[in-house]
């Protein structure tokens, strides 16, 4: 679950009631399954579940622009200079090593990113593995699922044409690997229908907090909990950014309730499922958000310290790991990198982060550098 924008960690999972009002906000901390643990009133599905989950309140790194702070993230390595929303790092996101190592299975792309065009998905890729193993951008699917007006000869139609404006571009043209295969998930029908979350039970549904019309957090989870299922390896779901800067509390009225719904039905649905102890679920986000609310009320960008959460495969569950200082400003407490969260959920899915690597150039590089997984976090 990619919520990109800096989800404030103080109206989440790191409340502060004791701190001064401009720092505590809004929202009354509430008892958890985990002594002594609380969390925000506006959480109380998650509440409920923290034996499953296994809370990291201490991540830390220094990149407080956006798209610096989300290749950090969703790569495991820190952008070297230059690298912007204009100008990517040249590394490959963890989806995409996930889908060098494992190879798609099942007739479906390993990696897919639903929705597949949110701001991260602007400046972050496959880097220097190869193109195929880029995300899969799940709307296009989604569109042949509901979509009727599309059928086959259409589709063929549209096949035809792009193929002949495809140019030759060195050693991967334009229609490459990744391209036959997304034709072939869309053709086969197989994928157009694990991205039909409407197929599901009004119980399943209601699970993620969805009504007959979906949307938001709780259409993504449920959407990835079928794609896991028929096969993909590697799903990010997210959409619509948390930057807030002004008038955080009426935003995070309307979103926490969603985010908690979703997370909150996919750990459930998967446990209900059997599919919890083999499917490795992951919140991420680049940043959290100052601790002081500003002028406008809101909070600006913090990467000091802020919070994620794993629950599922190989994790130690029902713990709270790391903490933050009294006003939630800079951890206090086993820190934990960006480098470390990318081992982890590397080794986790059997990848071993310090696998060498010959980039195109000929330069040898390791997925992960001088970081080793959270060994708390490993059960």
């Amino acid at each position: 679950l990619w919520l990109q924008g800096g989800v404030t960690h103080h109206e989440t999972f790191d409340p502060k009631p004791l701190a001064p009002a401009d720092v505590r906000g809004q929202y009354n901390p509430i008892a958890t399954t985990l002594p002594g643990y609380h969390v925000s009133e506006k959480l109380p599905r998650l509440a409920g579940l923290t034996d499953k989950l296994a809370v990291v309140r201490s991540v830390t790194h220094r990149e407080s622009a956006h798209e610096r702070g989300s290749m950090y993230m969703v790569e495991g390595r820190r952008p070297g200079r230059g690298a912007s929303g204009s100008q990517p790092s040249g590394n490959p996101q963890l989806g995409s090593i996930v889908a060098h190592e494992l190879g798609a299975s099942e007739g479906l792309p390993a990696f897919v990113s639903n929705p597949g065009r949110d701001f991260t998905s602007r400046f972050v890729g496959s880097g220097w593995l190869p193109p195929g193993t880029n995300a899969f951008a799940g709307y296009n699917a989604q569109s042949l699922a509901t979509n009727k007006s599309i059928d086959a000869d259409r589709f063929g139609n549209r096949l035809s044409l792009r193929s002949s404006l495809a140019q030759p571009a060195g050693p991967t043209s334009a229609w490459d690997e990744f391209d036959e295969k997304a034709v072939e998930v869309i053709a086969s029908g197989k994928g157009a229908q694990a991205f039909d979350w409407r197929q599901e039970s009004d119980e399943t549904k209601a699970l993620y907090g969805l009504g007959s019309k979906g949307g938001g957090l709780g259409e993504l989870s449920l959407t990835a909990r079928r794609l896991v299922e028929a096969g993909v390896r590697f799903v990010t779901c997210g959409q619509n950014s948390w930057d807030y800067h002004s008038t955080i509390f009426p935003q995070c009225d309307k979103r926490l309730p969603r985010f908690d719904a979703g997370f909150a039905g996919l750990v459930t649905d998967l446990d209900q499922r059997g599919l919890l102890d083999e499917t490795l679920v992951v919140y991420l986000t680049e940043y959290g958000r100052t601790p002081k609310i500003n002028s406008q009320a809101g909070r600006d960008h913090w990467p000091s310290v802020f919070s994620v959460a794993f629950a599922g495969a190989g994790i130690k569950t029902g713990q709270v790991i790391g903490a933050s200082d009294a006003q939630g400003a800079s951890p206090v407490e086993r820190p934990v990198t960006p480098e470390e969260i990318a081992a982890t959920i590397l080794h986790l899915v059997g990848i071993d982060p310090r696998t060498d690597f010959v980039k195109p150039d000929g330069r040898p590089i390791q997925y992960v550098d001088h970081a080793n997984p959270v060994s708390e976090l490993l059960a």
